[in-house]
């Protein structure tokens, strides 16, 4: 049963007690064994190791003495719950010994091998415990759990694992999605965005960053060029970084994307139309129409990102790009991240035929399909109507707390903040020019507030270092002006 979480070599210089006693602390230590129940016995474990009661029994001892084991009167011997060790303790636990036959091993350097090119980017990571860690959470993307309806949810959970349903599971899914989740899709999220698509023009995706890296990898060859706004969403940066593209970062105004004789040099413009990520300024009818007249005449392409346009408050936001494209040009990504569960990483691409076919087969050899029970469950949820009446739901809330936000900080920094034309779920602040945003993320925290920094999303960095994100879609409304009030205060002691 333990051959191979402890193996004996008997040709070693090291003893067969240090062995055993050296592999089961790696082992407590990675938890191998579950803490709350005994560790095998020691005539079980000589049984199944072939070795003496006596070598066994000595090395427990050894494991008692350094304090990660304890024994139980009539109960056996456990894991001291304080045996868990450090990273760096349990590191040293891998070393072989000096005696060893394994000294001359050298050990890979993967600090080496990544240098010049390592994933470890910054990148917007918000933290796992915030709800529960602060009491004021403005934090962007995420759903308030209160205004969720369980119980619908549940209902369409239970039912996506009916027996009929379950056969669908035994399914490879690499080259179909789930056509109640298209179809759905079809006529309850894109039709709102003025965009026809047909089944075979649409991919699910695993959340919206999957159909943005896709589109990405598919468009782009090592040296061509990509076109982002400034300031811009900093994943699509890191993945232009990741596939060595050139990038050209493209001024916004209060229209989004200024439509100057740069966008000439890209081979691919990345936008966010409907609310400009991070400022959520919105591109109007116009600006549209003259892009697409551009990149056509270009034959460039466009990664439309759309990931907050369904929160709409009164207005009706202008038609999708997609919706207004003629020449296939306009790869369209999308997700329920925003308006749904960001756990469940439900995203899609709308584009060309032919882009699709290619997409699909990518996927496939990135992890073939995302999870086919989450694809039905939010199909029915779509399907019977919860996700209508959700949406209609959030967003009248999203709207009452977007007004009391844009109020408070009004009182406290005048004119540093815009009104969202249309909906989302964020406003872009401007804090002093004096102000470090990374230092008073930090001081606030103490007073159990949290917000998003600006982070790398100008070119220019000094920019970075004096705007924000506040997000309200998982804040209390009554809650708002109290934490805009202590970012308010720590912001004066700052300067």
């Amino acid at each position: 049963m333990y051959a191979n979480l402890i193996r004996i070599d008997r040709s070693s210089s090291e003893s067969l007690q240090t062995q055993i006693r050296r592999q089961l602390a790696i082992a407590i230590v990675n938890r191998q064994f579950p803490i709350h129940r005994p560790l095998p016995s020691i005539r079980k474990l000589s049984k199944d190791l072939e070795v003496s009661v006596t070598t066994v029994s000595l090395a427990y001892e050894s494991l008692k003495q350094d304090g990660f084991v304890e024994s139980r009167d009539r109960a056996g011997i456990y894991i001291r719950e304080d045996a868990l060790l450090s990273s760096q303790a349990s590191q040293n636990l891998y070393t072989s010994p000096a005696n060893s036959s394994d000294t001359d091993v050298i050990k890979m350097d993967f600090n080496s091998h990544f240098r010049g090119r390592s994933f470890n980017m910054p990148r917007v990571v918000k933290p796992s415990d915030s709800l529960v860690r602060f009491r004021f959470p403005f934090i962007c993307g995420l759903i308030d759990p209160n205004l969720f309806p369980i119980a619908s949810w549940r209902e369409c959970i239970r039912d996506s694992v009916n027996v009929v349903e379950m056969r669908n599971w035994a399914t490879d899914y690499s080259s179909i999605d789930d056509e109640l989740l298209v179809e759905q899709l079809m006529q309850r999220v894109l039709s709102k965005r003025g965009i026809i698509a047909h089944p075979e023009e649409i991919l699910i995706t695993l959340g919206g960053q999957q159909a943005l890296y896709l589109a990405v990898k598919l468009l782009l060859r090592t040296g061509e060029t990509i076109g982002i706004e400034d300031p811009g969403y900093p994943d699509i940066l890191n993945m232009a970084q990741m596939e060595n593209l050139n990038v050209r970062r493209l001024p916004i105004d209060k229209g989004g994307m200024i439509l100057s004789d740069e966008i000439n040099q890209c081979k691919c413009l990345y936008t966010t139309p409907s609310h400009q990520f991070p400022t959520t300024v919105t591109m109007p009818v116009e600006r549209r129409e003259e892009l697409l007249r551009i990149t056509a005449q270009n034959r460039q392409f466009i990664i439309e990102d759309d990931y907050e346009a369904e929160i709409a408050f009164d207005k009706t936001p202008p038609p999708a790009l997609k919706s207004l494209d003629r020449c296939g040009n306009v790869i369209y990504a999308g997700s329920l991240s925003k308006s749904l569960m960001p756990g469940l990483r439900i995203g899609y691409l709308v584009a060309d035929r032919e882009f699709i076919r290619e997409a699909k087969a990518l996927r496939h050899h990135i992890l073939r399909h995302p999870p086919v029970n989450n694809q039905r469950s939010v199909a029915l949820f779509l399907q019977r109507g919860y996700f209508d009446r959700f949406l209609a739901k959030i967003s009248n809330e999203y709207k009452t707390r977007c007004k009391t936000m844009h109020q408070s900080l009004e009182a406290h920094f005048p004119g540093a903040s815009v009104l969202p034309e249309f909906g989302g779920g964020s406003i872009w602040l401007k804090l002093p020019e004096d102000i470090d945003a990374g230092k008073l993320q930090q001081k606030v925290m103490e007073s159990s507030v949290y917000f998003e920094t600006g982070g790398f999303t100008f070119s220019n960095p000094s920019e970075n270092l004096n705007h924000i994100r506040l997000g309200y879609s998982v804040i209390d409304n009554a809650l708002i002006p109290e934490g805009i009030e202590l970012i308010a205060k720590a912001a004066l002691r700052e300067k």
